[in-house]
């Protein structure tokens, strides 16, 4: 368990860039290409638009480097999640035809996608819901990520095979976990109010009005020419091409020249060109949250329809962010000031994407006078009392690995001087200043991401950003600290002392050695409990070191590494139990005190790891399921 603390804390420690911004273009390439070089990404399709022209369409770097081929404008680029964008257009516009409602529930329009929700009489799961993350469901399982089917895969397969993890796990509407199943039962919606096949609708629709004449969900052969290839962390070693079952999700390949054309479709309000495609109230919509209790609090800068605020400082972006198996994308535009850019590498180094999105967002921004920023306002005794304290998230993304992230993601609210302040065990201070009594900016943007919540249920709750958060007692939180440290100590304890009692033994100078099994057993479920937390670490590696879902697909078919995530995770409690066993039959045998009460005292330890683990489903588990 210490391992997986001190590992997921490095999965956003990507760092602030604190020089000045390039001011021109030879400048933004040179700082690109040093990012390029510096993280070993081979090469990035670059975008930067104004609301009437293309800026700066460009490629830098190789798109296949055992080739020497270098990146074009006309070089495709997997971009992930941004092609989310594209089913909430599609959505829409049909809306805007009189064929649907975003309030429309998903059982109208799609009774035969399976899901569960136990709220479904009184908070059904609507449209809005899927395309705001606010389902409540489950991200799509391991097993899903890893269907990689060369024959395209028709929808309402894909939607089969991954039924059991749409299932709500709170309210809809009531609070966000990003879901990659969303954009596919929305896909499956627009299929049959338009009798067309989603991928088919965007073509005709989206693809072709807006010019973006290269842009395809499939791996043709022409996309295959012209596909950048995609790279390992060590910029050397390719992937193969990844099918992506929920095509609507994340399956789009697109050029920097069809990305330049999309920037500006959103800068022009839903036009490009004269051509008018969606109303402009509908690009509005798309970038505002209606569905999340702070929605009603005011405006927060939050997640939209599949779009969200990229800030940087005052200035709010609006776009989305995407990320394939060795490939990242960011397109982001401020509609207000008429600029926006895309930024595609052939790399999964979530690190290269922020410092070169950064790089881009400080050139865009230039010569821009930064928006006001709002003035304070009062806070209320009352609700500085009841909402000062510790809190615990309650939104994770993945259930499976909520026992972990739960540790992880807790924050101090302090009140004072006019404002509040935010810490995580006394680290990563922020300081927010009050926009209303229950919205809160940080000090240098311009727009609110935290919200006190009204109550629920009883519970008092916060918003940061895309989480929600619970009031805990101070003493949890710090009890799940003491327990985690002696946990840790115990065990590391327990690979010091082993190489001075084995070898003592060994020589028989070991006096009032007691049975060897009190001593062996729980030593043995302390190294298979740091195998378990390994191998799980080992698997998550590229979340971890590169902020992507860096091969993580391998973790969700039968192999070696997820057969023995599976075995280790139900042998090390199977060795503590036996540890405490046979420690309770020797508890009157001649042996050295001290010796008996600390191998008690480590399977102890394990014990309460494996309970803990068992709680939250860590046991037993079958990653390919």
């Amino acid at each position: 368990m210490a391992l997986l603390l001190s590992a997921s804390v490095l999965c956003n420690a990507f760092g602030a860039d604190s020089k000045a911004g390039p001011k021109s273009i030879p400048e933004l390439q040179a700082a690109i290409e040093t990012v390029l070089k510096e993280t070993r990404t081979p090469g990035a399709g670059i975008a930067i638009v104004s609301r009437d022209k293309a800026d700066w369409v460009a490629g830098i770097g190789k798109a296949d480097v055992a080739a020497n081929k270098p990146v074009t404008p006309e070089t495709l680029f997997r971009i992930g999640s941004v092609s989310k964008g594209f089913a909430a257009l599609a959505a829409l516009q049909l809306q805007e035809e009189g064929k649907l409602k975003l309030t429309d529930t998903v059982s109208q329009w799609a009774p035969d996608v399976a899901f569960s929700n136990q709220w479904e009489a009184s908070d059904p799961v609507r449209l809005v819901h899927l395309m705001e993350h606010t389902t409540g469901f489950d991200d799509i399982h391991l097993r899903e990520y890893a269907l990689n089917n060369e024959v395209p895969i028709e929808l309402n397969a894909a939607l089969a095979y991954g039924a059991d993890s749409r299932t709500s796990r709170w309210p809809p509407g009531s609070r966000m976990a990003y879901c990659n199943s969303g954009p596919a039962v929305l896909a499956a919606v627009i299929h049959r109010i338009s009798g067309e096949r989603f991928e088919d609708y965007v073509q005709k629709h989206f693809f072709d009005p807006l010019h973006m004449d290269t842009a395809s969900y499939f791996y043709t052969p022409t996309v295959q020419q012209r596909l950048a290839k995609l790279y390992h962390s060590d910029g050397r070693t390719p992937y193969p091409y990844w099918h992506i079952a929920f095509r609507s999700a994340g399956s789009v390949n697109a050029s920097p020249t069809d990305m330049a054309n999309y920037v500006r479709f959103y800068l022009q309000r839903g036009s490009l060109d004269g051509t008018q495609l969606l109303r402009p109230s509908s690009i509005e919509r798309m970038e505002t949250t209606e569905s999340l209790p702070s929605a009603k609090l005011g405006h927060v800068a939050g997640y939209g329809l599949y779009n969200h605020a990229i800030l940087e400082g005052p200035f709010v972006f609006r776009g989305h962010g995407g990320a394939v198996m060795g490939g990242v994308t960011e397109m982001a535009y401020l509609s207000d000031h008429g600029r926006g850019y895309a930024v595609m590498l052939n790399s999964g180094n979530g690190k290269a994407l922020y410092r070169i999105a950064r790089l881009i967002r400080q050139y865009v921004i230039r010569d821009l006078a930064p928006p006001a920023l709002p003035a304070a306002t009062p806070i209320s005794t009352e609700l500085r009392q009841h909402y000062a304290g510790y809190y615990q998230g309650i939104s994770p993304r993945s259930q499976w690995l909520y026992g972990i992230e739960r540790l992880l993601n807790v924050k101090k609210l302090t009140f004072g001087g006019g404002g509040l302040s935010t810490t995580s065990y006394g680290l990563g201070h922020k300081r927010w200043v009050p926009v209303s009594e229950r919205l809160f900016r940080q000090e240098d943007q311009s727009v609110a991401t935290l919200a006190l919540l009204p109550d629920a249920d009883g519970e008092i709750l916060m918003q940061s950003h895309w989480g929600t958060f619970k009031k805990v007692s101070a003493w949890r939180i710090w009890a799940q600290v003491v327990g985690i440290v002696l946990v840790s100590l115990l065990i590391l304890s327990a690979f010091l002392f082993a190489p001075i009692w084995g070898v003592r033994w060994l020589l028989g100078k070991l006096p009032d050695a007691g049975p060897l099994s009190v001593r062996v057993l729980p030593l043995l479920s302390a190294v298979l409990l740091v195998a378990f937390d390994g191998l799980l670490v080992s698997g998550l590696t590229g979340m971890i070191t590169a902020g992507s879902i860096d091969d993580v697909s391998g973790l969700g078919v039968r192999s070696w590494l997820t057969v023995g995530i599976m075995l280790l995770s139900v042998t090390f409690p199977l060795a503590a139990a036996a540890s405490l066993f046979v420690a309770y039959r020797a508890r009157n045998a001649a042996m050295n005190r001290v010796a008996y009460w600390h191998s008690v005292l480590v399977a102890v330890a394990v014990t309460a790891v494996a309970v803990y683990y068992g709680y939250w489903g860590l046991i037993g588990l079958r990653m390919w399921t």
